[in-house]
């Protein structure tokens, strides 16, 4: 029995050590899929490199999902798994009740020009969970924040998606928001310190105001301007002369008419 103990223990460590370097490595390989894809030049990418550019790796889109990984590393691992799960049901719940969340944020002035405004709820819903004081408290509203930002993910790939048809579009936005999750999560878990939750609680905190922010910014009316637009200027154009017309340099302003040159140009 003493003889297997020590292979049993380096098994043990061997997975101990590849479950703490499992988020840092699946983040290296996302960033380096990500530079891959940005690398070639615009011209040659195809529809779903650019959306993925452009819409999955946004900055509104990256950064809820961001603060959701690691507020996932903050509680505890059955709430973690629960809240991954529920993550996952939201993005479900999204895809399939598209229709009634569309009509719903349509209500929201301005919201079909913003996205529906996807990204500041994400925003605003993770940041609350972050900042909550007291581990259980955050732990049962993440469950909430991790619906949430579930259905406004699958309503921003839906509303984004150029091609209407192609699933490879939808499946990339999924797998995108899973690995910046789960990226995040496994490494801030990994290499988690006990004042963890102090720059958790600033990160919130800048998701709600980003949120804020955004979002009343785009429930402003754009203002009209009190001045009037500037009036160009007619260009001064000197018409051609016809075959029996005299340029107007050469025309009098008293001659005789516009088709008889003046006397001292006439011809003998």
């Amino acid at each position: 029995m003493s003889q297997h103990s020590p292979s049993r223990e380096r098994r043990f460590d061997v997975l101990v050590t590849a479950g703490k370097w499992s988020g840092p490595a699946l983040t290296v390989l996302g960033l380096l899929g990500a530079a891959a894809i940005a690398l070639p030049p615009a011209a040659g990418r195809s529809t779903l490199t650019w959306w993925i550019l452009s819409s999955a790796l946004a900055p509104e889109r990256v950064l809820p999902l961001v603060g959701l990984g690691v507020a996932l590393a903050l509680v505890d691992r059955r709430y973690s798994l629960g809240a991954l799960a529920l993550f996952g049901g939201g993005v479900a719940a999204g895809f399939f009740g598209k229709d009634w969340l569309l009509s719903a944020l349509e209500a929201i002035p301005r919201a079909t020009s913003h996205h529906f405004l996807t990204g500041p709820i994400s925003s605003v819903t993770v940041g609350v969970a972050l900042v909550l004081p007291g581990a259980r408290l955050r732990s049962w509203f993440l469950l909430i924040a991790a619906v949430v930002a579930g259905s406004m993910l699958a309503v921003a790939i839906e509303v984004t998606d150029p091609s209407l048809h192609d699933v490879a579009i939808p499946l990339a936005g999924v797998v995108v928001g899973f690995w910046i999750i789960a990226a995040i999560s496994l490494t801030a878990r990994a290499f988690r310190r006990t004042w963890f939750p102090v720059p958790a609680r600033i990160l919130g905190s800048w998701l709600i105001a980003i949120g804020l922010l955004y979002g009343g910014a785009s429930l402003i009316p754009k203002q009209k301007s009190a001045f009037p637009p500037p009036v160009e200027p007619t260009p001064n154009i000197t018409p051609f002369p016809g075959p029996n017309r005299m340029p107007p340099e050469f025309q009098r302003q008293d001659g005789p008419g516009p088709g008889i040159p003046p006397a001292g140009l006439q011809q003998p």
